[in-house]
């Protein structure tokens, strides 16, 4: 049906002049002043360079074209000769590599079985393609063709781009959106030309949400094709994102025909559960589908019941067998369609329908809506993984369809008690108590999983912890989700204390001292985003050989942000012969922005200087 209307669309728009602006660049003509090229001047750090992105939209065939060519300075740039595109229609690829061998520029061309297109569930292609004959100082350029327009365009990257260049000429047949991103300026910005030039490669600073949020580009849309007897809607409203899910075979938000869940529902039915109880259950039960790790909002193409049966399948699958449990335990629930972190947010102004890459559950309880991830074999239903949290989702229902934010009360909450004693020959002895909350204890049951033993995770601790020696381990409630984790060790630290003449430095945090801070640049470009809430406590008591008196203790310190959103306090206190070290550290709010970097940047400079201090002590 798509190609018939292209084809119409042809036959119209036949008669229309053409773009004819000249292309910066052309398919298989290439300089021999590209191949010989060692370093791109204005960044002789770079791995790689971008020399030309064209992308060209031919109205009168309806074909958007795509010619990107690439300078390879480095092994470290290799991976851009993996390429990956998605695209409206099926695509036509071409490629050719360039060498220079002897004195002679020597070219490979691409052969179609590395070419590699997969059709995905919401009508659109995903083409991979690996070029030949990769080598440092290496040009390959790589062609694709399709009907239609891109989802995107990139005019930087995280290599530098020297040309990059979008036209999409007007036609009164063809209406779409596009959503700028990014924060370096076009060269030049007209109504159907676009021009990036000389682009820096974008640079990632700590803790921001994605880079698709802000390397600059366009999101395009398509919302319509019109023309005298025929109309085809794609995207015009978030309402008709919803009615096209609705009606996609692979998202059974409505249909519920699978049998294999029936067994799984009467039980639960019948076991006279409360409603808490009963939605755990359910959680727990769609867990045997295990998240294979493919983010979709589409179920796979052999079903619900086929991965249900085989216990693996990506986000969907095992996210619509949690919806559809809970409806047929009778509640009010709804699948709610998202954009992963690294995928970048949801724009509430510009439909999207190719942007939405995950699924979640929202059931509605008496005490509000509750989102649900059954994806992670560790975690309690009420976390959220930190992938989906990523501003606001899209609940979809013929009776609602509105935003929800993806959020969780949840905290990353940590307390660690050590009591030692200071033995005459420097060492401390004791024991270390640690207990872990919510993230936190999800964290550290994810990584116990993958030891074999109890003494294979203490000898890892070990190795993570220099000086530490561990003569025991217990971990309580490992096994129960639903619990904090108690782990307690029975421990010696050795070489963490120093004599120097008759004074000896303990810095007291040890395993926990921060060291370094995040945020080193004196500036910062883009907004400061934490994937979690933190409360992190931290108590160190020191029990001291009566021979011995403290002479000096780093001062208290409290250091904060005017709005509280990071903060720690820090305070070291001797009575009679035990020392105790007591240390808080929160984060109270999940994005800061740049006008309160600078206070950001000053509790954790402050942190790191404060953790750097020793008590001193001293023979009486």
């Amino acid at each position: 049906m798509k190609k018939i209307l292209f084809i119409s669309v042809l036959v119209i728009l036949a008669f229309q002049t053409g773009f004819s602006q000249k292309a910066p660049v052309v398919f298989g003509k290439i300089s021999q002043e590209d191949v010989a090229m060692k370093v791109y001047e204005p960044d002789t750090s770079a791995v790689a360079v971008i020399l030309c992105d064209y992308g060209w939209f031919d109205k009168e065939n309806f074909d958007f074209t795509r010619t990107l060519r690439v300078k390879i300075l480095k092994k470290a740039g290799y991976d851009l000769a993996d390429f990956r595109y998605r695209s409206m229609d099926k695509p036509a690829v071409k490629g050719v590599t360039y060498n220079i061998v002897g004195n002679e520029v020597v070219k490979e061309k691409l052969k179609s079985e590395s070419v590699f297109v997969k059709a995905l569930a919401n009508g659109s292609y995903e083409t991979t393609v690996a070029m030949p004959g990769i080598k440092e100082g290496c040009v390959f350029d790589i062609e694709v063709r399709f009907s239609g327009l891109p989802y995107e365009w990139s005019f930087q990257s995280y290599v530098p781009v020297k040309h990059s260049e979008l036209c999409l000429p007007y036609t009164q047949y063809v209406e779409f959106s596009k959503n700028f991103f990014g924060y370096t300026p076009l060269t030049t910005s007209t109504n159907d030309r676009w021009i990036a030039e000389d682009v820096p490669a974008f640079k990632s600073e700590p803790y921001i949400n994605s880079s698709e949020n802000y390397i600059s580009k366009f999101e395009i849309e398509i919302r319509r094709i019109s023309f005298p007897g025929s109309y085809k809607e794609y995207t015009t409203t978030w309402e008709s994102v919803n009615s096209n899910l609705l009606s996609n075979s692979r998202f059974p938000a409505e249909g519920m025909t699978n049998l294999c869940l029936s067994s799984v529902i009467d039980e639960l039915k019948a076991s006279g559960k409360t409603e808490d109880e009963l939605i755990k259950a359910a959680f727990e039960a769609a867990k045997k589908v295990n998240f294979n790790g493919e983010n979709s909002i589409y179920v796979s193409e052999e079903g619900l019941c086929s991965h249900f049966k085989l216990g693996s399948g990506n986000s969907a699958d095992v996210n619509f067998t949690l919806y559809q449990i809970l409806k047929k335990l009778d509640f009010t629930v709804y699948p709610v369609v998202l954009s992963t972190r690294n995928n970048g947010l949801l724009s509430q102004y510009n439909p999207s329908r190719y942007k939405l890459n995950y699924l979640i559950v929202a059931v509605k309880r008496a005490d509000g809506t509750m989102l649900l991830d059954a994806t992670e074999k560790y975690m309690p239903y009420n976390l959220l993984p930190e992938r989906v949290i990523n501003g606001n989702a899209r609940i979809v229902s013929r009776e609602k369809s509105d935003w929800i934010p993806v959020a969780t009360k949840a905290k990353r909450t940590t307390s660690f008690q050590y009591d030692l004693v200071l033995n005459d020959d420097m060492t401390l002895t004791g024991t270390i108590t640690e207990v872990y909350t919510d993230y936190a204890a999800w964290s550290l049951r994810d990584r116990y999983a993958t030891f074999n033993s109890k003494d294979e995770y203490a000898r890892q601790i070990e190795k993570d912890c220099p000086g530490l020696i561990i003569n025991d381990i217990t971990l309580s409630d490992i096994e129960d989700i639903y619990k904090p984790v108690t782990v307690t060790m029975d421990v010696t630290l050795e070489g963490l204390v120093t004599q120097v003449d008759n004074e000896i430095y303990i810095t007291p945090m040890f395993f926990e001292q921060v060291k370094e801070s995040p945020f080193n640049a004196a500036e910062r470009i883009y907004p400061v985003s934490f994937t979690k809430l933190v409360d992190n406590n931290v108590n160190v008591k020191i029990k001291l050989p009566e021979n011995l008196i403290v002479s000096v203790l780093p001062k208290p310190l409290t250091s904060k942000t005017r709005s509280n959103s990071a903060a720690f306090t820090y305070a070291v206190s001797s009575l009679e012969n035990v020392v105790e070290a007591k240390y808080q550290f929160n984060i109270n709010a999940l994005t800061i922005d740049m006008g309160q970097y600078k206070e950001l940047r000053s509790v954790y400079n402050n942190l790191v200087s404060k953790h750097g201090e020793p008590i001193i002590i001293k023979l009486k």
